[in-house]
């Protein structure tokens, strides 16, 4: 779980921003995420992967989250 708290800050977000709000997962779930702390944020993630934004793309020191072309194109440069 460390991990997406390492994740998150790389990308200057907090946990729940990792959380795609459009996600069918998600909503399944019936979650309420302005109601989630980060480490339930955390937990959720921990157990439900799929709710994330996808593609995460990082260089080891920034993060994209989400298809952003603009931002990846800048994160490759």
């Amino acid at each position: 779980m460390d991990e997406l708290f390492a994740l998150a800050e790389r990308g200057g977000i907090s946990v729940t921003g990792l959380i795609n709000p459009r996600s069918q997962g998600l909503k399944k779930l019936k979650v309420n995420l302005g109601r989630l702390s980060e480490r339930e944020a955390a937990e959720l993630l921990s157990r439900n992967p799929k709710v994330m934004y996808r593609p995460l793309l990082t260089d080891g020191k920034r993060l994209v989250v989400g298809f952003n072309p603009e931002q990846m194109e800048k994160l490759i440069e």
